[in-house]
């Protein structure tokens, strides 16, 4: 059950990586490239997710991190929030931290474990991560997730409406410096049961999704900036993400955006277009990062152009602004900062998408989640 954890192999970039590894590790799970050191991005054909993709890469270099994150919302009310982050940066590799929250019957459950090299597994055959308080198992059809919290357990089983999904090969290659790996899960069918301490189970049924991704490349030396938006309507769901690449990757944009209903591929571009129609410049920070707040999407599908897209997302509100660096204090601030400055934007969105397919056109109208992170100018 346990893994080789592999000697630390500084990359070139390595003496710079220890500095944001906490603030930036939610990133890992950011876009995908392609440009001038240079990086390349979706190679190939649309590849089948297999277990494979879903084992841990356990990469040697400093700047390697993998995350795992999947949601879910309950029929009736409640949630369930599961999240994986495996990371070298700093002293040790393989440092694991497993945290999650579940809510429900108007109660919240949380855990939040951080665990060396040694203090987590991950098994063959097979895909089996047991980390401290949670475990995440099964194949790439049916995901089991367990955790234990502060007073509740859960278990719950995600199987898909949406098949998982690559964006072809799944990888992006950084010039010399390593390769990213993105697997997304659009939509499940979640089902389980949870129990209070000294209490009975109780059923849990409703709908996920999910992503994994792992990189080699620290974050804020492969991107400048990275936004991401899911929204879902009934068996149909739109997912896009979005990445600046860093000046030594040529400021390339890099895009991907998948529409799927029922197990359906409905649509999946790799150069749409998208139009901002309205911005934020945070005047709270000295960068003053600009951030879309509306935009158009226009494009034409990956492997059939003629079915086409067009689309408007909206903001509804600013659910969150957040500076990672203010966390730190201050004498590591004033050390992290020359290398990046953060600043995520959380945002509830008006989704409208139309996809053309013939003389059908398909119609996805949701209330979205929409994130942007700023690493750098």
């Amino acid at each position: 059950m346990h893994r080789i954890v592999r000697p630390l192999q500084p990359s070139r970039r390595a003496r710079r990586a220890p500095l944001l590894a906490l603030p930036l590790a939610a990133l890992l799970a950011a876009p995908g490239v392609a440009s001038a050191d240079t990086a390349h991005a979706w190679q190939g054909s649309r590849q089948v997710v297999k277990v494979d993709h879903l084992r841990p890469a356990m990469k040697s270099g400093e700047g390697y991190g993998e995350k795992y994150t999947f949601n879910a919302d309950f029929d009736g009310g409640g949630s369930f929030y599961f999240s994986l982050t495996i990371s070298n940066l700093g002293l040790g590799d393989g440092k694991m931290e497993a945290k999650g929250r579940l809510t429900v019957g108007g109660e919240k459950f949380t855990w939040k474990k951080n665990l060396d090299d040694d203090e987590w597994s991950s098994g063959k055959p097979g895909f089996d991560v047991k980390a401290g308080p949670a475990r995440i198992s099964g194949t790439p059809t049916n995901l089991v997730m367990t955790a234990k919290a502060n007073g509740a357990e859960v278990e719950l089983t995600f199987t898909p409406i949406a098949n998982p999904w690559r964006p072809r090969d799944g990888k992006v290659r950084w010039g010399d410096e390593g390769v990213s790996d993105y697997t997304v899960f659009p939509l499940m069918k979640v089902e389980g049961r949870y129990k209070k301490t000294g209490g009975d189970w109780a059923p849990l049924a409703g709908r996920g999704y999910g992503t994994h991704s792992w990189s080699s490349v620290a974050p804020y030396e492969a991107m400048r900036w990275a936004l991401e938006l899911r929204g879902i309507d009934g068996d149909k769901t739109i997912y896009m993400r979005e990445l600046g690449a860093a000046e030594d990757f040529g400021k390339a944009r890099i895009p991907y955006l998948l529409v799927t209903r029922g197990n359906e591929v409905l649509f999946e571009s790799f150069d749409y277009e998208m139009k901002p129609t309205a911005t934020l410049t945070d005047e709270k920070h000295d960068n003053r990062y600009v951030v879309p707040e509306a935009f158009i999407l226009i494009g034409k599908d990956a492997s059939d152009p003629k079915r086409l897209i067009r689309g408007k997302v909206t903001k509804k509100k600013l659910r969150k602004r957040r500076e990672p660096l203010k966390k730190m204090n201050a004498a590591v601030r004033a050390v992290a900062s020359q290398y990046s400055e953060p600043v995520s934007y959380d945002y509830d969105v008006d989704v409208l998408i139309e996809v053309k397919v013939g003389a059908e056109t398909e119609q996805i109208r949701a209330v979205g989640r929409y994130e942007v992170h700023h690493l750098n100018k």
